[in-house]
């Protein structure tokens, strides 16, 4: 009877026990709360400095040609013009907004309602209690979404780009918060199921990468490996823009590992690999998916057969081609891009944002944005100082006429 009731008794205490210690080890190990680190956003610089994908000359003329006109107000149109602009570009025009100005629109409640209007719900709401800042998403059945976040982190993703610093003051209807709380309302929010977490990917990597393993706010934990499976796994078209910002949010990432020293590093080598592998066969299969005039389309998933496509409109040419020139000039120094697909691209995209329409311009403003950007990046060139220094060179009958002369590349230092 007491064999039997110790055979019994003796198991059940090993399993209580073992819960017990279990349970102290994880009271007495709790997974540290998300604390950035960083004082600055990660400076992530172009690789390229290839006049034959763009001369200065045509660089100047497409430039020109984005300017960001202060109306219609619109967030969308306003961020993406900061993002290609950056907070400190001045120009002699009042009708085009300013950097400073597009700056305060997205730090200031105050400059918001004023352009935005009286009656335009607040950019941002702030949780009081506990810090969170949440940004006014889009939504198809608002009659504000002229002034709303089109996607979500995009503004955090902006601020990252251009340098914003993590203590810049972010002045809501609520009270004064900073762009810190804004980058951690979206770390803990991040989840694996988010519909669009492309910028969440940016924001993480140009603010709070290294760190990994932090709990959200749905008590899931956060790892950087987990985020490179989404990026790869999706289908090619899946997310926003064709899925394209899904591959810059890749080379974003890979060239923020390469910054931290390895030590640091918390990007598992698999998972570097595999992005590599992945961008390598995309580079492959652009090379199949490529027109014979230079451009891409939507359908560039396709490989070859993307070349049967007639039907894509200009602007949705230039959406694909910006978009896929900007993230190819930033992949990996050991991945080798075909030149001529890039110049052929390059010069598509010069020829036809100078021949596009004022209204589908502004109606497309920040998918041909990124045209822009993409070829300053090819050029190393911040786009308003080589806006400005098309302005000096306007004197030169070659630039007036918007000809320029044979290019050579020449390799950056």
């Amino acid at each position: 009877m007491l064999s039997r009731a110790l055979r019994t008794t003796i198991p059940l205490f090993i399993l209580l026990a073992g819960l017990g210690v279990y349970r102290l080890a994880a009271v007495g190990n709790p997974t540290p709360p998300l604390k950035i680190s960083r004082a600055h956003p990660l400076v992530i610089g172009p690789r390229f400095n290839l006049p034959t994908v763009v001369t200065d000359e045509q660089l100047f003329h497409v430039l020109d040609r984005l300017k960001p006109l202060q109306n219609p107000v619109n967030t969308n149109r306003l961020l993406h013009a900061l993002r290609l602009w950056g907070p400190h570009a001045q120009f002699d025009d009042s009708e085009v907004m300013s950097g400073p100005a597009m700056l305060r629109y997205f730090l200031d409640a105050a400059e918001f309602g004023r352009l935005a209007g009286v009656d335009t719900p607040p950019l941002y709401e702030t949780d009081t209690e506990n810090g969170s800042v949440v940004v006014r998403d889009w939504s198809p059945r608002s009659p504000h979404r002229a002034t709303s976040s089109y996607h979500l982190n995009d503004i955090l993703a902006t601020f990252a780009e251009i340098g914003t610093p993590l203590d810049t003051p972010l002045v809501t209807v609520d009270g004064t918060t900073d762009i810190n709380n804004l980058a951690l309302t979206a770390m803990r929010r991040l989840h694996l199921e988010q519909h669009e977490y492309e910028w969440s990917v940016i924001s993480y990597a140009r603010y709070v990468y290294p760190q990994s393993g932090w709990k959200n706010q749905y008590g899931e934990r956060v790892l950087v490996d987990e985020l490179v499976r989404e990026l790869i796994f999706a289908p090619l078209h899946y997310g926003a823009c064709n899925g394209l910002h899904r591959l810059e949010a890749m080379v974003v990432l890979c060239a923020a590992d390469e910054q931290v020293p390895p030590a640091r590093r918390t990007l598992a080598g698999r998972s570097r690999q595999k992005m590599r592998d992945h961008m390598e066969g995309i580079i492959r299969l652009l090379g199949e998916a490529q027109s014979d005039q230079g451009y891409w389309t939507r359908q560039w998933p396709r490989g070859k057969l993307a070349r049967e496509d007639k039907s894509a409109s200009l602007a949705d040419k230039i959406l694909v081609t910006g978009h896929q020139l900007e993230w190819l000039a930033l992949v990996p120094p050991e991945l080798k891009l075909p030149r001529n697909m890039v110049v052929d691209a390059g010069q598509w995209l010069v020829r036809a944002v100078q021949e596009v329409d004022n209204k589908t311009l502004l109606q497309n403003y920040g998918p041909f944005s990124h045209a822009g950007r993409a070829l300053c990046l090819w050029r190393s060139k911040d786009p308003y100082q080589a806006w400005r220094d098309g302005i000096s060179m306007a004197s030169d009958s070659t630039l007036q006429s918007g000809q320029s002369q044979p290019p050579s590349d020449t390799p950056r230092n």
